[in-house]
């Protein structure tokens, strides 16, 4: 199989990156790549996570990364969206976390009495011309925290029919209903198709 053009990955983080290259199993050669960028404001998972493959694209095609040759960028970005609080924090939920943590949550929807959630898992992709996005989705409920406090809020979040969280899951467990496994099927499928000879 022989690929048509260079894949970077664009991530800061590790976890990020490890179960990256755990779900493609060496089926496609992607590099990872930290670069800085300013997210857009807005409730639109999608727009911001498309905007942000454009810009990473633009600052790679800068420093020649590609060294004339065409490449493509993958950005990625997670929601969780609290049915009591009309969805928010969404796509903010990295800074709701940071600010209240984990058991912060928790309390708000205790309070709420409304542990009702989804979370959104989207991959974008851009080659320098057009920018396409992937988007997965897993319903759940907010609980615990339980499990170990080692990525983003998998701790919290037990997927619909569970009463266990991601964190209490194995690697393969959490892969059957995660939304960032289902938006990383539909990514590495068309990678796979539209990059392979």
């Amino acid at each position: 199989m022989y690929q048509t053009m260079n894949i970077y990955l664009v991530t800061g983080n590790k976890n990020k990156r490890l179960e990256f290259e755990r779900l493609m199993k060496d089926e496609l050669k992607v590099e990872f790549v930290d670069v800085d960028l300013t997210e857009i404001q807005s409730n639109d998972i999608v727009n911001i996570n498309e905007n942000k493959a454009q810009k990473a694209y633009e600052i790679l095609e800068k420093q020649n990364i590609g060294k004339g040759k065409k490449f493509l960028v993958i950005t990625d970005d997670t929601g969780l969206y609290l049915n009591c609080l009309n969805e928010f924090p969404g796509p903010y939920i990295k800074w709701m976390q940071k600010c209240l943590g984990s058991q912060g949550i928790v309390d708000i929807t205790s309070k709420l009495q409304n542990y009702k959630c989804h979370a959104i898992c989207v991959y974008s992709i851009c080659n320098g011309t057009q920018t396409r996005s992937f988007k997965g989705v897993t319903k759940g409920t907010i609980s615990g925290p339980r499990g170990p406090d080692s990525f983003g809020w998998d701790n919290i979040f037990a997927p619909e029919n569970s009463e266990r969280t991601f964190s209490e899951m194995s690697f393969e467990e959490k892969n059957m209903v995660s939304p960032r496994y289902k938006a990383f099927a539909q990514l590495k499928n068309y990678l796979l198709e539209e990059l392979t000879k």
